[in-house]
């Protein structure tokens, strides 16, 4: 039996900012918080505001491993 697992990844500059960063997770629940931290160490973002989060979780790319 084989079991495909689904692997999540962002990009910042898929929602238009000029920034390299990447990351990526095995499940959504664990990029957020990735994608939070980095917000707000590298961009300032305490919060991510409803339409900056509304472009994020648009950008998330599912692929399989």
């Amino acid at each position: 039996m084989c079991i495909i697992m689904a692997k999540y990844s962002f990009k910042c500059a898929d929602i238009g900012m000029t920034c390299g960063f990447e990351t990526k997770a095995s499940t959504k629940e664990e990029l957020m918080p990735l994608i939070a931290n980095h917000a707000k160490t590298a961009h300032n973002m305490n919060e991510i505001p409803a339409d900056v989060l509304q472009k994020v979780n648009a950008a998330i790319k599912k692929s399989f491993f």
